[in-house]
């Protein structure tokens, strides 16, 4: 399968950039109505995502009725203008609680705008670090380091840990810093940290939801790293006949794991 073929495959699949629904587009509300003015923007981004993915896949379509080659797609989603109307509506509202839902916007939805990253993790960083709204951007956080600022959001989870005066806030830091270090993990020190903070959440709130988070981040510190013992897997084999991942105890086992996505 050629790589152009590929691509234009991978814009089947729905978008994952942003969580509301498309809807028509309209003028954009005014700085002063925040929530308004948000939700215009995940309806106005929803909406480019959707033509673009409509007009790659009629692209392919018709060249492969016509017997061509694949037309060239842009694998980047048009997200450039609406991140920069998002950094617009976060300085409207400088120093205020209602710009995290924008900055936030900027992590969850960027393809390709680093610098606009970095200057929001900057931002939070600066005027958010102690105010509850910023619960609502650390899950999110780790979104940045693929845009070069993992020292940034470190440095501001662990701000939030050491200062914030929120319980909430503080797991939810815990938990994200937690789930960070142990993904960056290479040494059994590094890993150690990481459960260090996974364990902490238990003793900062009683939040029945973060202490799940916490939980399932530690069953993969404790079940699923190398040197543990893998957990059994029962199914049947294409003769239909019945097994256990244990069986094979003691033998060197590859486990292929596939599906239709």
């Amino acid at each position: 399968m050629k790589r152009t073929l590929l691509a234009a495959l991978l814009l089947l699949a729905p978008p994952a950039f942003v969580v509301a629904q498309a809807g028509e587009t309209t003028p954009a509300p005014s700085p002063q109505d925040p929530q308004a003015a948000y939700d215009e923007l995940v309806k106005a981004l929803n909406q480019a995502i959707s033509d673009w993915q409509t007009e790659a896949q009629a692209a392919v379509q018709k060249a492969q009725e016509a017997g061509q080659a694949i037309p060239a797609i842009a694998m980047q989603p048009p997200t450039k203008a609406f991140i920069s109307r998002a950094q617009e509506l976060a300085a409207a509202h400088e120093g205020k609680d209602d710009a995290v839902r924008f900055l936030a916007f900027i992590l969850k939805n960027a393809s390709n705008e680093r610098n606009a990253v970095k200057k929001a993790v900057e931002v939070l960083a600066r005027d958010h670090a102690k105010t509850k709204a910023i619960g609502d951007v650390l899950p999110f956080l780790p979104f940045a380091t693929r845009f070069g600022a993992s020292k940034q959001v470190m440095s501001l989870l662990d701000s939030v840990v050491a200062d914030h005066a929120d319980a909430d806030c503080k797991a939810q830091a815990l938990i994200t810093r937690g789930s960070m270090r142990l993904e960056q993990a290479k040494t059994d020190e590094q890993r150690k940290a990481a459960e260090q903070d996974l364990r902490e959440v238990a003793t900062v709130t009683q939040n029945a939801e973060l202490l799940a988070q916490a939980k399932d981040a530690l069953f993969e510190i404790e079940n699923l790293q190398v040197g543990c013992t893998a957990p059994d897997i029962a199914g049947v084999d294409v003769e239909g006949v019945a097994f256990k991942l244990s069986d094979y105890r003691g033998k060197v086992v590859l486990l292929d794991f596939w599906g239709f996505w």
